[in-house]
Protein backbone atom coordinates (compact mmCIF):
# COMPACT_ATOMS: atom_id res chain seq x y z
CA UNK A 1 0.00 0.00 0.00
CA UNK A 2 1.26 3.32 -1.08
CA UNK A 3 1.30 6.58 1.23
CA UNK A 4 -0.04 9.40 -0.84
CA UNK A 5 1.58 12.74 -0.35
CA UNK A 6 -1.37 14.39 1.39
CA UNK A 7 -1.81 11.54 3.97
CA UNK A 8 2.33 11.78 4.48
CA UNK A 9 1.78 15.30 5.71
CA UNK A 10 -0.63 14.51 7.70
CA UNK A 11 1.05 11.74 9.37
CA UNK A 12 4.56 14.16 9.45
CA UNK A 13 2.08 16.10 12.09
CA UNK A 14 0.73 13.66 13.83
CA UNK A 15 4.11 11.89 14.73
CA UNK A 16 4.79 15.44 16.54
CA UNK A 17 1.54 15.07 18.23
CA UNK A 18 2.51 11.28 19.46
CA UNK A 19 5.70 12.02 20.41
CA UNK A 20 4.25 15.01 22.48
CA UNK A 21 1.92 12.26 24.46
CA UNK A 22 4.33 10.01 24.65
CA UNK A 23 6.37 12.77 26.55
CA UNK A 24 3.91 13.72 28.90
CA UNK A 25 3.35 10.01 30.33
CA UNK A 26 7.09 9.28 30.89
CA UNK A 27 7.40 12.26 32.95
CA UNK A 28 3.83 11.54 34.47
CA UNK A 29 5.73 8.08 35.52
CA UNK A 30 8.63 9.55 36.41
CA UNK A 31 7.15 11.85 39.01
CA UNK A 32 4.43 8.90 40.64
CA UNK A 33 7.93 7.20 40.94
CA UNK A 34 9.41 9.99 42.42
CA UNK A 35 6.66 10.95 44.69
CA UNK A 36 6.65 7.11 45.74
CA UNK A 37 9.75 7.02 46.48
CA UNK A 38 9.46 10.05 48.85
CA UNK A 39 6.78 8.45 50.86
CA UNK A 40 8.54 5.58 51.08
CA UNK A 41 11.59 7.16 52.55
CA UNK A 42 9.29 9.67 55.44
CA UNK A 43 7.71 6.11 56.32
CA UNK A 44 10.90 4.55 57.04
CA UNK A 45 12.14 7.65 58.40
CA UNK A 46 8.81 7.48 60.92
CA UNK A 47 9.37 4.22 61.98
CA UNK A 48 12.65 4.34 62.54
CA UNK A 49 12.33 7.25 65.16
CA UNK A 50 9.23 5.43 66.72
CA UNK A 51 9.02 3.17 69.65
CA UNK A 52 6.25 0.21 69.05
CA UNK A 53 3.44 0.10 71.71
CA UNK A 54 3.92 -3.68 73.56
CA UNK A 55 0.54 -5.56 73.56
CA UNK A 56 -1.53 -5.27 76.16
CA UNK A 57 -0.44 -9.44 76.64
CA UNK A 58 3.27 -7.96 76.80
CA UNK A 59 2.39 -5.63 79.44
CA UNK A 60 0.82 -7.68 82.13
CA UNK A 61 3.63 -10.07 81.40
CA UNK A 62 6.32 -7.00 81.73
CA UNK A 63 4.66 -6.24 84.77
CA UNK A 64 4.08 -9.48 86.43
CA UNK A 65 7.98 -10.18 86.07
CA UNK A 66 8.55 -6.99 87.60
CA UNK A 67 6.29 -7.79 90.54
CA UNK A 68 7.35 -11.35 90.90
CA UNK A 69 11.36 -9.51 91.64
CA UNK A 70 10.25 -7.25 94.48
CA UNK A 71 8.49 -9.89 96.29
CA UNK A 72 11.59 -12.15 95.50
CA UNK A 73 13.65 -8.95 97.01
CA UNK A 74 11.16 -8.77 99.81
CA UNK A 75 11.46 -11.79 101.03
CA UNK A 76 15.11 -12.19 100.93
CA UNK A 77 15.34 -9.10 102.60
CA UNK A 78 12.58 -10.81 105.53
CA UNK A 79 14.70 -14.31 105.53
CA UNK A 80 17.75 -11.88 106.30
CA UNK A 81 16.33 -10.02 109.12
CA UNK A 82 15.20 -13.52 110.39
CA UNK A 83 18.65 -14.89 110.30
CA UNK A 84 19.70 -12.20 111.81
CA UNK A 85 17.70 -12.24 114.71
CA UNK A 86 18.21 -16.40 114.92
CA UNK A 87 21.93 -15.51 115.23
CA UNK A 88 21.06 -13.18 117.84
CA UNK A 89 18.80 -15.63 119.98
CA UNK A 90 21.88 -18.44 119.42
CA UNK A 91 24.30 -16.08 121.38
CA UNK A 92 25.58 -16.64 124.26
CA UNK A 93 23.91 -15.18 127.04
CA UNK A 94 25.75 -13.18 129.02
CA UNK A 95 25.19 -15.19 132.48
CA UNK A 96 27.97 -18.02 130.84
CA UNK A 97 25.07 -20.36 129.47
CA UNK A 98 25.36 -20.69 125.87
CA UNK A 99 24.64 -22.68 122.87
CA UNK A 100 27.75 -24.89 123.71
CA UNK A 101 27.13 -28.17 125.32
CA UNK A 102 30.07 -29.82 127.27
CA UNK A 103 29.74 -33.42 127.67
CA UNK A 104 31.80 -35.31 130.48
CA UNK A 105 32.25 -38.66 130.68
Amino acid sequence: MTIKSVDMQVLVQKVGDVAKIQQVQRTGDENRHYEFNQQISQHIEKNTKTVNQPLHSEFEYIYDKQEKQKRRKFKAKKGNEKKTENNKSNAPEENGKGSRLDIIV
